[in-house]
């Protein structure tokens, strides 16, 4: 019992500061945004290939995890939901 205890204390801790260290980005519906490739890192020849994908409108924010329901730019809607940690805004389009 002492031994999970323990576990949950470090857990806590650690969350603290792994928290502090976060910059969550905030972006608002209708927001144009690129997505990260997440196979751009499990590529072998990676060093060419562009590293975000086409550009999408965010179309609902879920607060309570920080994903984002996308669309593209179409207005067909994009199957998953996205952490914000693999998005960045458009700047001009």
């Amino acid at each position: 019992m002492k031994a999970h205890q323990s576990i949950e204390v470090t857990h806590a801790q650690q969350k603290k500061v792994f928290d502090k260290k976060v910059k969550k980005k905030e972006f608002k519906e209708g927001d144009l945004v690129m997505m990260f490739d997440v196979r751009h890192d499990h590529r072998a020849y990676k060093k060419l290939l562009p590293k975000w994908l086409r550009p999408f409108v965010i179309k609902k924010m879920f607060a309570d995890n920080g994903s984002y329901e996308l669309e593209n730019v179409d207005g067909s809607p994009y199957l998953d939901h996205i952490n914000h940690d693999k998005l960045k805004k458009v700047l001009d389009m």
